[in-house]
């Protein structure tokens, strides 16, 4: 098991360079050393070099892209961070009990991305949707407040921990495939949402907001290579017979 090659940690759209440095400190503390930046306001900044101290030797690791498709090429299991219930529940839980699981897929040689959002707003529902699973840091609800890198510490913490008390008891499942990748689970969602509008049975309209049950459903499955090429293909000989009529 290797936390600092498998679990990458994606910051989007992040304001504060400072806090870029932190992040990385907080990181390189708890032996995590892959961050990723999606469309950063101040990167590269003198701020990232002076708040990172003794992390500065990340900096060069550092992966920056310009959208979340590009930071989550390779990964399989994704993790969104939000302290909110939204419209349509996604599977949700505390830091506490998302690390066990976390740790079980890295065992498990899964890629793992942790998304962290905004400053200020945390992360689009969007976001939050193409994500297995959303994990919160409980805390005092009269002001549930965490700065963006003592987020990031104490969800590098947990999982340190937890990989340390379980290296020596967790065993990895045998699966002959490996677990799809997210960006071919996300390109198989929307290949079945184009299907089902042109079947006329999903009306992007929908009050019960449908497409994003669908993209639960689909997140929240675990699929792997083989059968995300079996669905490709069958919603492909959908589209062939729809157009051969």
């Amino acid at each position: 098991m290797s936390l600092s090659k498998q679990v990458k940690i994606i910051l989007i759209e992040t304001t504060n360079s400072g806090n870029i440095g932190s992040a990385l400190r907080a990181m390189k503390t708890m032996n995590f050393s892959r961050l990723c930046l999606v469309r950063p306001k101040d990167f590269p900044s003198d701020e990232v070099e002076t708040m990172a101290a003794n992390a500065k030797d990340l900096i060069k690791q550092i992966e920056v892209v310009d959208n979340l498709d590009d930071a989550l090429e390779g990964m399989n299991f994704i993790v969104g961070t939000s302290s909110r219930m939204r419209k349509v529940p996604w599977p949700n839980e505390t830091l506490e009990n998302a690390s066990p699981r976390i740790i079980s897929e890295v065992e498990n040689k899964t890629n793992v991305a942790i998304l962290f959002g905004r400053e200020d707003r945390g992360l689009t529902n969007d976001e939050l949707q193409r994500c297995n699973l959303h994990l919160y840091i409980p805390a005092n609800k009269d002001y549930p407040v965490l700065n963006l890198s003592m987020a990031v510490q104490v969800v590098c913490y947990q999982l340190y921990i937890d990989g340390l008390l379980h290296q020596d008891y967790v065993q990895s499942e045998y699966w002959d495939v490996p677990s799809a990748e997210a960006n071919h689970v996300n390109r198989l969602i929307n290949h079945f949402i184009e299907v089902a509008e042109e079947l006329e049975v999903f009306n992007k309209g929908n009050p019960r907001q449908i497409g994003a049950r669908i993209k639960r459903m689909f997140t929240r499955i675990g699929l792997d290579e083989m059968e995300v090429n079996f669905m490709r293909g069958f919603l492909s000989a959908v589209e062939k017979k729809l157009r051969d009529k």
